[in-house]
């Protein structure tokens, strides 16, 4: 059985998950990030793969986003669609690394698909980006951060380990 969603039902939906990302940005508790889907939800990200449900979902997003480099990112809209016909949104994300304290940008988009489920949750997201791009845009970012002094003991840690040659 299909069901149509109004546009406005479909704005709302995505402007509350517009909305819990950014607060689950700020907070670093992304919980309610999880429960915007189904229990039963899929979620596709080009580093992981296919997600089912929250048992999977919740401890990527928890070890992803949560800590460092993901909790020095932030994540806004540069835009988005509705698709009533096929009750999905189709969005624009921005990754954005905070200010590496020069007033520079550091950022690599991506592309967001959420299939809708009513009740403001979702039944699917789909992330399409690059990894490679995203992987260099962390390195450039904390090599132009370690050149200004401007990373916690913590995130000097993590690059040592996953880029010991921006720390020299």
């Amino acid at each position: 059985m299909s069901r149509t969603w109004t546009n406005e039902e479909l704005e709302d939906a995505f402007h509350l998950h517009a909305g819990t990302v950014t607060a689950a940005a700020e907070s670093g508790d992304w919980e309610p990030f999880v429960q915007l889907f189904l229990p039963d939800a899929t979620y596709v990200d080009p580093m992981v793969g296919e997600m089912k449900g929250h048992e999977q979902i919740r401890p990527w997003v928890m070890s992803t986003l949560s800590p460092f480099p993901g909790s020095a990112m932030h994540y806004p809209e540069a835009w988005h669609l509705v698709d009533v016909e096929r009750g999905r949104v189709v969005c624009e994300l921005r990754n954005v690394m905070r200010d590496p304290g020069d007033g520079s940008s550091f950022e690599e988009n991506n592309i967001t698909i959420l299939d809708y489920a009513g009740d403001g949750r979702f039944r699917c997201e789909r992330d399409v980006y690059d990894p490679a791009a995203m992987i260099k845009m962390i390195e450039s970012w904390g090599r132009r951060s370690f050149e200004l002094g401007t990373l916690d003991e913590d995130e000097l840690a993590w690059f040592g380990a996953a880029y010991p040659h921006i720390l020299k």
